[in-house]
């Protein structure tokens, strides 16, 4: 019987690792090759141009004349802005282009703020008619820097934003006004948009965007002095206005899809994921409820480090959540969940223990990639213990060699066999994490909760792992290292704090029962336990 439960037990494991791999290779990323992302480049600068003089090719191919010279001069033009917003962007994000995917992203994002532009131009001048001013205060400026920021950050947002303004100050006629409300726009689009982690957050940075472009409305009022007309003047207002709104609503219908095209996380994706009613975080609490509260209290101190040193707080939470859920494999043979049971590794040889405690990362992945989680989510799963030893076992594998040999004899013990086996933290999420989840494991054990005896724990196991070179691949600084630990220490003190004994109260069970003669009183005599003044 117990030989067919294990092989059932393989057969699906075998099964869950198939159907994970087959999801994670569903997206095949793009080949690294500088000839490839140059030519990613000249294709945006082309497609941009024919986008932008598409009713003049048409004309040019149907007239079989001379090629205009405006066109030769708009595209040189432009070139010089991509090379100088390029070269900017590479001073302050270094390598960023040099990923194909990073300059595919860019792409798309540009030529879909294009075609929306064109596609409204030729609505308005075929079916609504507008004035060509208003209609160029309607264009999706926003759209861009939203969507870029989103994706990646503020400064490629800038970057994407200034070179779509650009593009659309040559559509609308080269309209200088129209170029200053589309930087001004991309400026506050690209600052808010870091923060922008709810669909309602999303269309009110929409709608503020399109306020910043009646400040180029108020100027360019002033530049007709004294021949302006208000409805005009409404007219711009309001056609800015609505610009903003509109960028907000494709980016909230397009944003999925790029998530999906480019495998890239946003806020608002993991805003979805943390919800505690995820079916693992549900499978988590019923069938390991030590290690759920674990994840849970693990995930308040990785987001309060985060925030401490200005990392992703909402990323460490949400990983810190996930970052056990491999322990649904053998929920039993982990110490959170064991409670009042005989402890299984008791009659297990220590590397047998070992083997089934870094077995809990490979399951977690296996289960990160079957319920789609996100890929930052998947590497915590993947780093959170690094290389670190898993000094009980260790201990306790010399002692028994000890035992049998004697001391100073045999070949000692191999240390790389119960290290678990990485790779170590990449990013500053994941240290924080890795930190947090031996911390909040460590706290378990303390006899004494004073801080003191706190602030040595922290600082003997962040210490440790520093020694131990567990940090040396993320990016993360000894002075923001030392403020993780005071953040660890201030959270801990919080959550292990002591209270004051009630006291008893002597007199209550000499009082007679009011409202129902025959109930019996709280008290230690009834087995009911008298309620604390709070």
């Amino acid at each position: 019987m117990t030989n067919f439960i294990s092989k059932l037990r393989s057969r699906k494991a075998k099964n869950r690792d198939r159907q994970a791999w087959r999801v994670s290779t569903l997206q095949v990323p793009l080949p690294e090759n500088p000839i490839a992302g140059f030519l990613l480049i000249i294709l945006l600068w082309l497609f941009s141009v024919i986008l932008i003089h598409l009713g003049v090719f048409f004309d040019w191919y149907s007239q079989n004349g001379l090629f205009p010279a405006s066109v030769l001069a708009d595209s040189a033009f432009m070139f010089a802005s991509m090379l100088a917003i390029g070269i900017a962007l590479n001073v302050v994000k270094p390598g960023y282009l040099r990923r194909n995917s990073h300059i595919m992203m860019l792409a798309l994002i540009v030529l879909m703020s294009l075609t929306v532009a064109k596609v409204q131009y030729r609505i308005f001048q075929v079916g609504i008619i507008l004035p060509a001013e208003v209609t160029g205060y309607l264009l999706p400026y926003a759209l861009a820097p939203l969507i870029a920021t989103l994706l990646a950050d503020g400064a490629v947002g800038v970057a994407a934003g200034a070179w779509t303004s650009i593009c659309l100050f040559i559509m609308g006629g080269h309209n200088f006004s129209l170029l200053c409300a589309g930087l001004m726009a991309t400026s506050v689009t690209a600052y808010l948009a870091r923060q922008g982690r709810t669909r309602t957050r999303l269309l009110g940075i929409g709608l503020l965007a399109g306020m910043t472009q009646l400040m180029c409305v108020l100027g360019q009022t002033l530049l007709e002095w004294p021949d302006y007309n208000v409805m005009r003047i409404l007219h711009r207002a309001l056609a800015g206005i609505s610009g903003g709104v509109l960028s907000a609503i494709i980016v909230l219908v397009t944003l999925p899809l790029m998530e999906l095209l480019f495998r890239i996380t946003t806020d608002i994706r993991l805003l979805e994921v943390s919800d505690l009613g995820h079916p693992l975080l549900q499978r988590l609490a019923i069938e390991a409820p030590g290690t759920y509260h674990h994840s849970l209290v693990a995930a308040s101190l990785a987001q309060a480090a985060a925030d401490e040193i200005g990392a992703n707080s909402l990323l460490a939470r949400v990983c810190a959540y996930f970052h056990d859920i491999g322990k649904l494999a053998k929920p039993d043979f982990f110490a959170e969940n064991i409670a009042l049971r005989n402890n299984p590794h008791d009659t297990l040889a220590p590397s047998m223990s070992s083997l089934i405690l870094a077995s809990h990362v490979k399951e977690g992945i296996s289960l990160a990639l079957l319920y789609k989680l996100p890929d930052p989510v998947t590497a915590v799963i993947r780093e959170h213990h690094g290389t670190s030893l898993m000094s009980s076992f260790h201990h306790k594998a010399k002692s028994q060699m000890e035992l049998e040999l004697g001391k100073g004899e045999g070949p000692g013990i191999d240390e790389s066999a119960f290290r678990y086996p990485g790779p170590k933290p990449s990013t500053r999420e994941s240290a924080i994490i890795s930190l947090a989840d031996a911390v909040e494991a460590a706290s378990r054990s303390m006899e004494k909760t004073s801080p003191g005896h706190i602030e040595n724990l922290v600082n003997d196991i962040v210490i440790g792992r520093f020694e131990d070179g567990q940090l040396d691949q993320c990016d993360l600084t000894l002075q923001e290292l030392t403020r993780v630990k005071r953040s660890f220490v201030f959270t801990l003190r919080n959550m292990l704090h002591g209270r004051v004994p009630y006291p008893k109260d002597e007199n209550r069970d000499k009082q007679p029962a009011k409202n129902g003669a025959g109930e019996p009183h709280a008290g230690p005599d009834t087995g009911r336990p008298a309620d604390p003044a709070r």
